[in-house]
């Protein structure tokens, strides 16, 4: 990146006028630094591109993992929901069957 901003200083120097009044010798350096920061500039977004689809493939594993938590817990909340009516509903007659003892 620092080299990049060298040459951009160095480039900046130029105006668009000064550029055209340039020796073909000079013209030829300005367009190979150029160059240079064409390619530099595309490698370096290639790159984030490439962490770019690597957060965004993370970001959907995360969303997937966190859609497959949540109906695993509503799952478990079900289940807990239904262990608890049935548990209500043995204490409820285990009391029936203690007044039917306590009757004979």
């Amino acid at each position: 990146m620092w080299l990049l901003a060298s040459l951009e200083d160095k480039i900046g120097m130029y105006t668009d006028s000064d550029l055209q009044n340039l020796s073909q010798e000079e013209k030829k350096k300005q367009s190979h630094k150029l160059q240079m920061q064409i390619i530099i500039l595309d490698s370096d977004t290639r790159k984030i591109k490439t962490q770019k689809d690597v957060l965004e493939a993370e970001i959907r594993k995360l969303r997937i993992e966190q859609d497959r938590a949540r109906i695993e817990m509503e799952q478990k909340k079900e289940q807990l929901e239904k262990i608890s009516r049935q548990i209500i509903q043995n204490e409820e007659e285990m009391k029936k069957m203690k007044k039917k003892m306590n009757l004979l």
